[in-house]
């Protein structure tokens, strides 16, 4: 039966001999914000299957029913891990990481178990009666004894809770310093009845005491100007101390680095901090404690440590204050040799820094560092002298573009500047107005400092301004008469004029580009502008106009070089008629048979549909005289300006000349006939028919109702009539012979050589051409 004192028969003897005030874990605070994330009171309550009690006086213990008492240790808590599963993956890591505190102090989970309970007793409006702490789950026997327990220690308010909690985890990492400031805020009675956390004090005063000898010795030191004691005294107190802000501050202005050892830490501002590297000559297997200093602070500030290993690899301080000058020290935790920085301002650069030359121009985009409150840029010409261009963190974006567009063309002699956001989070500026020569733009980054305004050392680069030709203004193309097309523009001044097809869509007029993107110059067109497409060819022509490596786009002309008509034939008809063939060219719609006369005439065209044309062919008229056909595919688009058809589709055709001939019976004498007579005239109703009239050629079937004859080489020659004798006398007649013994036989007229293609042939009806 439990006593009513703390620890009256209670177990072993010294069980129980007081209260924790302090949980003296370390790494408490990550432990507490697990459990608090469980919404666990304390710890217990992980431990107890529900139903289940609590005992923590003489040990620690779950009761689950009568005489079922278990020892909570390491295999006990990694047993409950492991029937919780993964479902219960955040208090499963509690556990393991419980059952790790276990391990390296079996005193560890006791103590805080009991600091838990007793805070929640001081915090609990009835936390004086036994009832409330077995409502924590604590085993009714041990309940009247923990809260008489509980109600004769010290309560901790707020900040001194803060401070028990801490406390460890200060004084295992060094920090002498703010581990007294903590135990200064502990009650005096904290340490009576926690003969652990006594110990703690203790040692620490003794620390605190020994780390003031040494600064006295090192002030004194330095009073007569004993540098180089001081600065022992003062490294051995920071060894001792490395929090003391005394200690390390007077190691750094005492310190003087020793001939031959390591050169001193390396720091440069980095985005996002400062980054920190160990020297060439440093201990590359030695651990290091890293702190900073910063200027104009009091000489009390605590001093932040820089969290991580100062390795092979750079250490960043990410909470270095923007706009101030820092020193960094790295003592060695085995007592060498410290490692300090030289001064520094953390003010980083921008990156990143792009530059590009336009057309009198100077564009420049970075990256700005996190934590700058803007940036000053500066432009040097090649005479030297050095401009400012502004800030463009300083004004919008309709602000920037204003600032950017007024009075800044080439020429002017001004300069311009604006925003110019081309990814996340860039910016940039432009220069406008700038004569060709070498540029040096140079950015620097604005941080608010202690007081003033702080600007850093700045990020510079060159770039040369190009010379530029002027752009082709316009552009404009004609039908020659001879052929293809006529090219003439304006603008382009200063460089030559490259005409080209784009792929895809063209540029905007007066667009920069790089005379190596340019599409191959078109091989149709000359230097001179006159062009000759293809046929087939509907394109945009474009201009550029080139200077070196850099070009300027121009506009475009839409040209269409219609296609070619081939196998044109011009046969006349009768009656100033004419029937025109050719072959039909793929892909045309519609195509065009022109007529014009060699005299003077107008020229008549008539358009042609493919499906009419291919189902009842074409008869035009084309007069008695002399013309010239032309055919050629119509235009597919109504804007672009047609070359004028050359060569192919084109067929001169001669004036109408015609060569009747008639056979007229021979007079009756008698009972017989006389032979008959052919009568071959020569008509020319388009003019003067000239030389070169083919012969006519009368030819004979086979006697006795043979068939007649349909070419010239399908019967005997009966009679010829030479050209010339029609051109001389207009008329020719001979007489042609009766039919022989084997009866009548038909007769036919051809003509051959000469320009028998050309000449029409006026010929009687058939039936009349039979001898008899």
């Amino acid at each position: 039966m439990a006593g009513t004192e703390f620890g009256h028969a209670l177990g072993r003897s010294r069980a129980l001999s007081g209260l924790p005030s302090a949980p003296l874990v370390a790494r408490y605070g990550e432990l507490l914000s697990a459990q608090q994330a469980l919404g666990l009171g304390h710890l217990g309550e992980l431990l107890i299957p529900a139903g289940g009690r609590l005992r923590v006086l003489d040990g620690v213990f779950t009761v689950e029913g009568p005489g079922r008492r278990r020892h909570v240790g390491t295999q006990v808590l990694r047993g409950l891990r492991a029937g919780r599963g993964d479902a219960e993956d955040e208090a499963g890591a509690l556990l393991e990481r419980l059952a790790g505190i276990q391990e390296r102090d079996p005193a560890a989970l006791r103590r805080i178990l009991l600091y838990q309970l007793v805070r929640l007793l001081h915090e609990h409006p009835r936390g004086d009666l036994p009832d409330t702490a077995v409502g924590f789950g604590v085993d009714p026997d041990e309940a009247a004894a923990l809260v008489h327990a509980a109600h004769a220690g010290p309560r901790l308010d707020p900040a001194q809770r803060a401070a028990a909690e801490g406390l460890e985890d200060e004084l295992l990492a060094g920090r002498v310093r703010a581990a007294a400031r903590s135990a200064a805020v502990l009650p005096r009675a904290a340490a009576g009845g926690d003969p652990l956390l006594a110990g703690r004090l203790a040692g620490l005063a003794e620390r605190v005491r020994a780390a003031d000898t040494l600064l006295d010795e090192a002030r004194a030191h330095e009073g007569r100007r004993d540098r180089e004691r001081a600065a022992a005294a003062y490294g051995r107190a920071a060894l001792l101390a490395w929090d003391c802000p005394r200690a390390v501050r007077g190691l750094v202005r005492t310190h003087r680095p020793a001939e031959g050892g390591p050169g001193p830490l390396e720091a440069a501002p980095v985005p996002g901090g400062v980054a920190l590297r160990r020297p060439a000559g440093a201990d590359p297997d030695g651990i290091w404690r890293v702190v900073r200093l910063t200027r104009r602070e009091p000489v009390t500030t605590p001093l932040p440590q820089v969290p991580g290993p100062l390795g092979a690899g750079p250490l960043t301080d990410l909470r270095a204050p923007l706009g101030r000058e820092v020193r960094y020290v790295a003592l060695p935790g085995d007592g060498g040799t410290p490692l300090i920085s030289a001064p520094l301002l953390v003010a980083p650069e921008v990156t990143e820094l792009r530059l590009t030359d336009g057309r009198s121009r100077v564009e420049a985009t970075w990256l700005r560092p996190p934590g700058a409150t803007g940036v000053r840029v500066t432009l040097t010409d090649p005479q030297g002298r050095t401009r400012e261009l502004g800030d463009p963190s300083a004004a919008g974006p309709a602000d920037a573009a204003d600032a950017g567009s007024a009075g800044t063309g080439p020429g002017t002699g001004r300069e311009g500047v604006r925003e110019g956001v081309r990814e996340t989070g860039r910016e940039g500026v432009r220069a406008d107005g700038l004569g060709a020569g070498e540029y040096v733009l140079r950015v620097r980054c604005r941080y608010a400092g202690a007081g003033d305004e702080v600007v850093s050392g700045g990020v510079g680069a060159a770039v040369t301004v190009h010379p530029w030709p002027e752009p082709v203004t316009g552009l404009r193309a004609s039908a020659r008469g001879a052929g293809g097309l006529e090219l003439r523009w304006n603008g382009g001044a200063g460089g030559g004029v490259r005409f080209v097809q784009w792929p895809g869509a063209a540029p905007a007029e007066g667009a920069e580009l790089a005379a190596s993107a340019l599409p191959p110059a078109l091989a149709w067109v000359d230097a001179a502008g006159i062009a000759q497409p293809p046929p087939g060819t509907l394109a945009t022509v474009s201009a550029v106009s080139v200077l070196g490596e850099r070009a300027l786009a121009g506009p475009g002309v839409a040209v269409e070089a219609p296609e070619a008509v081939t196998g044109l034939t011009v046969r006349r008809t009768s009656g100033g008629r004419a029937r025109v063939s050719f072959d039909w060219p793929e892909g045309a719609g519609r195509v065009t048979v022109a007529v014009t006369p060699e005299s003077d005439g107008e020229r008549t065209e008539h358009p042609v549909v493919r499906a009419v044309f291919l189902r009842e062919g074409l008869e035009l008229p084309v007069g008695a005289g002399q013309v010239r056909v032309t055919a050629y595919a119509a235009p597919r688009s109504a804007h672009a300006v047609a070359a004028a058809p050359r060569g192919a589709g084109q067929v001169s055709l001669p004036a109408d000349v015609a060569i009747a001939y008639r056979l007229v019976p021979g007079p009756r004498r008698m009972l017989r006939r006389g032979p008959a007579v052919l009568r071959v005239s020569l008509l020319s109703p388009g003019g003067d028919p000239g030389s070169g009239l083919p012969d006519f050629v009368l030819v004979r079937g086979a006697a006795g109702g043979g068939p007649r004859p349909r070419r010239a080489t399908d019967g005997a020659e009966l009679c010829r009539v030479t050209g010339a004798e029609l051109a001389a006398s207009g008329t020719v007649e001979r007489e042609i012979l009766p039919h022989s013994p084997g009866g009548p036989y038909a007769v036919r007229g051809f003509l051959l050589g000469g320009r028998a293609a050309s000449v029409r042939l006026d010929e009687p009806s058939l039936t009349s051409l039979v001898v008899r």
